[in-house]
């Protein structure tokens, strides 16, 4: 049979697979398909898009296998992710089998734009297959029946021991992707949640969906970024988890604030630079209460990441609120003593600068509002934490601040969202008063002026800049004005000098 995936791109908490990010779906689906020597064809939605201008035929394949649906959504410089609205309307008059997998399949995900929830139960029911469990076993279950779809169940998951397989073979997908091979391929490292165990944060999928951890071996990811590094790619980031430092801790499903295990951790990141040399190497998420509770631990798994990982690194930590009646409410367990025990930690170790120009590993803090309990008193608490960690002269490499959606399965309800929009306007002016007086001068803090940014991807031409930003996680847009003489190209890498600061972003000289 001759199958097309169709990549309309994902943003999940632990998960990314927006460009320049490759997601692992395509990937596993891929590999599925492969194992049973189907032809199989990728496209990502941006491409199709400007394909089907050109009279693109559906018809030619026997199945269409769409993937995208987003928990976390973002902005995106160079990239459209689809709806499922876009998808339904593209595949109207496609007479073969169509497939839904990835985010918005399950019953924890939404393809709406801006995350807003909307009921897509009536779009979802013009694919012939609903794959609510992992979509790349829910697939492998048809291959093998010979595609009869009333012996498939569409909630199945799979192991790691189907996935090694899966992700080994589905690898050389990557070839297809339109921006190969400057991608980033996001690897899992393990699902589920430590904090599953007191039922994890109000607003978060992750433990219901997955429940306790389950880790992925060392050398299975290691042999994933081996073939993948063979097929050309030479930027990782190591993701697809809560907390990076909780990776295969011997206490992963008896405590909720795991101790981590050091040697392990070692040895996937050791192992990944004996077979590989990548130009990037970053990580995700990172709980700051594991760092601050279990110090000396923390301490050889920060020093690791140094060693082993590329500059301009990032351990994001999902602090979501500093006032304690929120923590409380929300069973969020992370104390303000905690994050601020961690960002120390992680300033004192990651903070000399790397070879990229940016420090080697810096903290990024997640916030989020429309929480219960929250009250106006909290966007006070939360800036005065903020301008504590400044103060104490500390790095913080992002701050994240959105607004809640409340997903099936959490605690939030579409109440408490409805309460949160009363205080809409108190929120765009906390925003802006962070964008202002603390991301500002901490980018003045982390980049001074005159520092060389290495290998910066020029990804847009507009009016009389380019833009362009660091493969890695969460770079720095980074804006290059026009001169009369510049030779500068989209979809090169350049060196630039800084320059001079906007809120979040950067503008520079080559």
């Amino acid at each position: 049979m001759k199958f097309l995936i169709l990549d309309g791109y994902t943003d999940e908490p632990a998960g990314l697979g927006v460009p320049p990010y490759i997601g692992t779906y395509p990937r596993y689906v891929a590999g599925a398909l492969y194992k049973f020597k189907h032809d199989v064809h990728y496209i990502t939605i941006d491409k199709l898009r400007e394909e089907i201008k050109k009279g693109y035929d559906f018809n030619r394949f026997d199945a269409v296998i769409a993937i995208c649906g987003f928990h976390t959504p973002g902005k995106y410089l160079n990239a459209n992710p689809a709806t499922l609205r876009e998808i339904v309307s593209i595949l109207y008059n496609f007479k073969g089998i169509k497939i839904l997998g990835g985010p918005v399949a399950t019953k924890f995900g939404s393809s709406a734009e801006g995350g807003k929830i909307e009921d897509e139960d009536r779009l979802k029911y013009f694919f012939d297959v609903i794959a609510e469990g992992d979509i790349e076993a829910v697939l492998y279950d048809l291959l093998g029946n010979g595609f009869n779809l009333e012996n498939v169940d569409p909630q199945r998951k799979r192991n790691y021991d189907e996935l090694r397989e899966f992700a080994n073979i589905g690898a050389r997908i990557v070839k297809q992707h339109p921006n190969y091979p400057y991608i980033i391929a996001e690897i899992e490292t393990y699902r589920g949640c430590s904090r599953a165990l007191g039922n994890g944060c109000s607003f978060c999928t992750e433990p219901r969906r997955f429940g306790a951890p389950k880790y992925r071996e060392p050398e299975d990811i290691v042999e994933e970024v081996k073939n993948l590094y063979n097929l050309g790619i030479e930027y990782f980031r190591i993701g697809r988890q809560p907390c990076m430092f909780s990776y295969k801790s011997l206490e992963g499903a008896d405590e909720e604030v795991p101790k981590p295990n050091v040697v392990e951790i070692e040895r996937l990141f050791k192992g990944i630079q004996n077979v590989s040399n990548p130009k990037v190497l970053h990580i995700d998420n990172a709980n700051p209460a594991v760092i601050a509770r279990h110090e000396e631990e923390s301490r050889e798994v920060a020093k690791i990441l140094v060693r082993y990982c590329t500059g301009g690194n990032i351990a994001a930590f999902g602090v979501e609120s500093f006032d304690e009646k929120v923590i409380k409410k929300n069973n969020l367990l992370t104390t303000p003593e905690d994050v601020l025990k961690a960002v120390k930690i992680l300033n004192e170790i990651g903070g000399n600068r790397s070879p990229t120009g940016l420090p080697y590993l810096l903290p990024g803090i997640n916030l989020l509002f429309g929480l219960k309990g929250e009250t106006k008193e909290t966007f006070e608490i939360n800036y005065n934490y903020l301008k504590e960690i400044y103060d104490s002269g500390f790095m913080i490499r992002r701050i994240n601040i959105r607004q809640v959606v409340p997903f099936f399965g959490t605690e939030l309800t579409i109440k408490d969202v409805k309460k949160a929009k009363k205080r809409k306007n108190l929120f765009l002016s906390f925003k802006e008063k962070i964008r202002n007086e603390i991301d500002n001068p901490m980018l003045k803090r982390m980049v001074p002026k005159g520092t060389i940014l290495k290998d910066v991807f020029i990804e847009v031409e507009k009016e009389n800049l380019y833009f362009g930003r660091q493969f890695g996680t969460y770079p720095i847009l980074i804006g290059i004005p026009k001169k009369d003489d510049s030779s500068i190209k989209v979809g090169e890498f350049r060196d630039v000098k800084i320059t001079g600061y906007g809120r979040r972003s950067i503008t520079g000289e080559v």
